[in-house]
């Protein structure tokens, strides 16, 4: 599997998640499911910075396109960071869901339709290989720290 499988795969995952939390009701579910999104976002940008967005910088076609989707990751996060901050059952939880889900949306629309399109026509297959070996790498040493910090 190389780095734009997995990065899609990750696509995937939270998508069903937002699926899934826009259907309950229940504040208890609420709160599980917003739990593994926050875990789940938090990951996957943190593993995109440390691994995708630094060999993005090598190459001139994917270059620029860096700072906008860190940018794009900031603002998810401070969405994050908001919406824990926030009750299940708070009447705006789920208005505050849907303005999480929609950034990510469109970061992962960007993402996919320009951003790893780039990647694949800057990389060959041996280097999207191995930046798929630094991003599971990447992902399992942070999975380990945060579940050791709860």
């Amino acid at each position: 599997m190389n780095v734009i499988e997995l990065i899609k795969s990750d696509h995937r995952k939270v998508e069903s998640l937002f699926s899934e939390i826009e259907k309950t009701e229940d504040s208890k579910k609420r709160q599980v499911l917003f739990d593994q999104i926050y875990t789940e976002l938090t990951l996957h940008a943190k593993v995109e910075e440390l691994t995708l967005y630094p060999s993005m910088r090598d190459y001139d076609e994917t270059h620029d396109m860096v700072d906008e989707a860190e940018e794009e990751h900031t603002e998810a996060k401070e969405l994050l960071e908001e919406i824990k901050s926030m009750s299940p059952s708070d009447p705006n939880f789920p208005a505050k869901i849907e303005e999480l889900k929609e950034a990510v949306q469109h970061h992962v629309e960007e993402e996919e339709n320009e951003i790893l399109p780039s990647v694949s026509d800057s990389m060959d297959e041996q280097e999207m290989k191995e930046l798929a070996k630094e991003f599971k790498e990447a992902k399992s040493k942070l999975e380990k720290e945060t579940s050791a910090a709860s």
